[in-house]
């Protein structure tokens, strides 16, 4: 307990107007403070769209309970994103057929030899992977094949293409969208049955279900592409995977798991947990290429 009567009424007055001196400053700096803080986020909204969106990209590759890894990835160089835009694919081999590892490998490596790609030329990107589906058709005549996702964004936009049962899926506001169509018996059986106003439950026990219709090895193959490309936004999230990873973490699953404020990388490093988490006995190889969007002054 302080005294304040053994001081004098000069040091007094000396306290009291160190006392208001430092009030004034206190208050001056929060006024200063929340105006700057103000006019920074009226500045970022105002500019928000001037700001430049790019990719955080990210990846895993996990083998599961196959002896071999089937599974491959491409992501295109960073370096040539602002001319080029970025490509990235997952090419699955098919499981019973041979050499799944070297053609899903050869479909990488020939997508690599082609990038870089016209974002506006998708009938003529389509043939350059119809061209490589119809080598490997030439070498194996059907033994063997591959599955392929690929998207390509430029700038705002995204164009993608598919071969096969791989995903292609788009994170928005909480909510997953696949955005290709599963080229396997079962999406035929299930337009067939619902077209003629059947019961579709009958498609899933059908042991053929799986199959694929075409795929990567098929001698000319029907690539599902984009008409017109996606506006992506900020905070999108592309998922490029083989069908691994859904098998064991369905859509609804995948978005329960990550949070809105993850990196790509701490996206890939959930959904990586996440497969293994399940503990899936019959665990199928999954990989995927992660990609968030976000705006940046770079």
């Amino acid at each position: 307990m302080y005294d304040f009567s053994l001081l004098s009424d000069e040091n007094v007055r000396a306290l009291i107007i160190a006392l208001v001196l430092f009030l004034f400053a206190f208050i001056s700096f929060v006024v200063v403070a929340l105006y700057a803080l103000i006019k920074t986020t009226a500045y970022s909204k105002k500019h928000k769209e001037k700001l430049k969106l790019i990719c955080d990209v990210a990846y895993f590759h996990e083998r599961g309970k196959r002896e071999n890894q089937e599974d491959s990835l491409y992501i295109s160089p960073m370096d040539k994103l602002d001319e080029s835009g970025l490509v990235a694919a997952c090419s699955d081999g098919m499981g019973g057929l041979l050499n799944g590892e070297v053609v899903s490998k050869f479909v990488t490596d020939s997508l690599s030899e082609n990038y870089p790609y016209r974002f506006d030329a998708q009938q003529e990107n389509s043939r350059i992977i119809t061209g490589i589906s119809d080598k490997i058709y030439e070498q194996y005549h059907l033994s063997a094949g591959a599955t392929l996702v690929m998207v390509h964004i430029f700038d705002d936009y995204m164009n993608f293409y598919s071969l096969g049962d791989s995903n292609i899926i788009l994170i928005r506001n909480n909510r997953a969208t696949l955005l290709n169509h599963k080229q396997n018996y079962i999406t035929l059986m299930i337009k067939k049955l619902a077209d003629g106003g059947l019961d579709t439950t009958d498609a899933y026990r059908d042991t053929r279900a799986k199959g694929l219709i075409d795929f990567v090895g098929n001698i000319n193959c029907n690539v599902q592409k984009t008409s017109r490309p996606i506006r992506l936004i900020e905070n999108d999230i592309i998922i490029v995977s083989s069908d691994g990873v859904t098998d064991s973490m369905p859509l609804s699953r995948i978005v329960s798991h990550i949070h809105f404020d993850q990196n790509a990388t701490g996206i890939a490093r959930t959904i990586k947990y996440g497969v293994k988490a399940r503990k899936n006995p019959r665990q199928d190889n999954y990989s995927a290429v992660i990609i968030k969007m976000k705006r940046s002054y770079v």
